[in-house]
């Protein structure tokens, strides 16, 4: 669960919060809102990470991420998309969901709350980041 909310949350930053600062004339301020959000249910799979089942902190985070990850999509759903629908042509659609499909394919895995969520630095860093990412997976066998 942790490793496809990472990627999705990358790939969004990488492109999809571009597109809306360029295409929507309250973009800034919109994207600005979402990566503060991500930024957020980053801390909570972070604090998540190590925790077993059993522990006590464990059903309050899941708990809040649960609620985080419904607020998220719910404003994205209502606000971001239906903006971008109608700010842009069918084929940059088009083109910004297969930059996104391939930005998930090659993100990190693991929530790294200190790193760059804005580009280009995020662009530079998540490739190895991922790499590091899937052999600390791999080595915990991590199904990713």
């Amino acid at each position: 669960m942790i490793a496809e909310l990472v990627r999705h949350s990358i790939a969004e930053e990488q492109h999809m919060y571009p597109a809306a600062r360029k295409h929507l004339p309250d973009g800034d301020e919109v994207a600005d809102h979402e990566i503060e959000e991500h930024a957020e249910a980053e801390r909570v799979m972070n604090d998540l990470i190590g925790l077993e089942p059993t522990d006590k902190r464990f059903d309050e985070l899941v708990g809040k991420l649960i609620e985080d990850v419904r607020h998220h999509i719910e404003e994205e759903e209502s606000d971001l998309l239906p903006k971008l629908q109608a700010a842009c042509s069918p084929e940059d659609l088009r083109d910004l969901g297969e930059k996104v499909l391939r930005a998930k394919a090659i993100a990190p895995t693991r929530p790294h709350p200190a790193a760059p969520d804005r580009p280009p630095a995020n662009r530079i860093l998540a490739p190895g980041t991922a790499f590091i990412d899937k052999i600390r997976d791999a080595l915990a066998n991590r199904d990713t």
